[in-house]
């Protein structure tokens, strides 16, 4: 939302745009949270949803939380970033920096999610406690390497679709 945010402000703001602090952070934004974030979150949703639904999205959600708005944040999530590779042009910084950024913030929510379950002994998402501690570690180290060749990818279509107009 942030992204799209920054992205319509962008786009009303007059002159040279490519060139504005507000263009450049609208790219980072997108190039490495929104696209590698959002394509993994649709991703493993969807694969653990139709391998066990309780694990992630229990049937007792549905009664206050309707099937619609778990398909805006689940499903429609890829349309749209797809989308955005189409029609916009990104400039993605240095991988070395993209990766620490994301690895960074990756830290954090993992910490996060730890910190809730320390705190109040429910974990965010039901499927981590099923995990021994090195389970834990391991799926959350394969996580980040989904969303790392997820920031990859987004890089490869961005230059793919927009090489001749980034020359």
């Amino acid at each position: 939302m942030t992204f799209f945010g920054l992205a319509a402000m962008n786009d009303l703001q007059p002159g040279e745009k490519s060139k504005s602090t507000l263009s450049r952070c609208k790219d980072l934004l997108f190039s490495v949270f929104a696209f590698p974030v959002g394509m993994f979150v649709v991703l493993l949703f969807w694969t653990i949803f139709i391998y066990d639904r309780e694990l992630v999205y229990p049937a007792s959600i549905d009664t206050f939380f309707p099937p619609w708005m778990n398909h805006a944040m689940h499903t429609f999530v890829l349309p749209v970033l797809l989308g955005e590779v189409l029609v916009q042009p990104h400039v993605y910084p240095k991988t070395k920096h993209a990766l620490a950024a994301l690895g960074a913030v990756g830290l954090a929510y993992s910490f996060w999610i730890l910190w809730v379950y320390l705190s109040v002994g429910i974990w965010v998402y039901p499927l981590l406690g099923h995990f021994s501690t090195s389970g834990l570690v391991g799926f959350f180290f394969f996580n980040m390497s989904v969303v790392t060749l997820f920031y990859l990818l987004g890089d490869k279509l961005n230059s793919r679709v927009w090489s001749k107009d980034m020359k």
